[in-house]
Order: structure tokens, then C-alpha cells, then sequence
């Protein structure tokens, strides 16, 4: 099994992040949810807060706006009408 993902966070202005994680949450629709890599695939829609992910042990996180996500077991793609480092 692989021990990352690819995460891509994309506004209409441009790709944010396109990293390979080992982890990552946010904010959905029904609360916050996290992944990890080979994650069962869904589609949920992004409410403001706070994006967090590890890249190499290091933790970063993003301020996201509204927007949908889509994970599956090697990828989560987000697109959200803002995004800002933290």
C-alpha cells in the first residue's frame, strides 16, 4: 500500500497545492472528515475552515473557502473559490 496521496487544491485564480501527503482534513459538508492513503472513494461538499496536511512529517494548513471535494484511494482533488496559507 502507498504511503501517500496526491492532494490538489485548486481555485479559479490557480493550483495552491499539488503535493503527495500522508495525511490530510477539512471541513464537509456533514463535519470534518480525514484521509489517509488508500481511502474509500466519496464526494463531499467543502465548507470555510481549515485544511490541514502533512507533507515529509511536516504540517501545514490552508484556509479554505466553499467549495467540493472528491477522494479516492490515491488522490484528493478540492476545488474551492479561495484558498489561503495560514
Amino acid at each position: 500500500m502507498a504511503e501517500t496521496f496526491l492532494l490538489e487544491v485548486v481555485t479559479p485564480q490557480s493550483v495552491v497545492v499539488s503535493a503527495d501527503v500522508e495525511e490530510m482534513s477539512a471541513r464537509g459538508a456533514d463535519g470534518e472528515f480525514g484521509v489517509l492513503p488508500g481511502h474509500t472513494f466519496f464526494i463531499t461538499m467543502i465548507t470555510p475552515g481549515e485544511l490541514s496536511y502533512r507533507v515529509k512529517s511536516s504540517e501545514r494548513s490552508l484556509m479554505l473557502g466553499y467549495g467540493a471535494a472528491e477522494v479516492t484511494h490515491d488522490r484528493v482533488t478540492i476545488l474551492v473559490d479561495s484558498a489561503k496559507p495560514q
